[in-house]
């Protein structure tokens, strides 16, 4: 990517799905930190971006449009929103399915 920048003159980009929606970055300066935050997070970076207003501030993201489950314990956003919820589970299986 880096050579297709200096040599084309193409512009990077990322894109980060999540549930709720996506993120693009078009930036070298907003990918570095994407990698990262994502470096020190190990696994937690779309959670942490669903509910996290620093990280929302950091990447231009709109935490009201994120954050669908601003009014959810702790508790019960482990429980809605982690790898092993139960609508995780059965996502899964769905997929495996097809």
């Amino acid at each position: 990517e880096f050579v297709a920048t200096i040599v084309d003159d193409e512009a990077p980009e990322e894109i980060i799905n999540f549930r709720g929606g996506s993120l693009s970055l078009h930036t070298w300066r907003e990918i570095i930190q994407l990698n990262f935050i994502r470096h020190c997070l190990q696994g937690g970076f779309q959670i942490q971006l669903l509910t996290n207003a620093t990280l929302q501030s950091i990447f231009g993201a709109n935490g009201a449009a994120l954050n669908d489950f601003a009014g959810l314990s702790q508790l019960e956003k482990r429980l809605t929103l982690s790898k092993t919820s139960e609508a995780s589970k059965i996502a899964d299986q769905v997929m495996a399915k097809q």
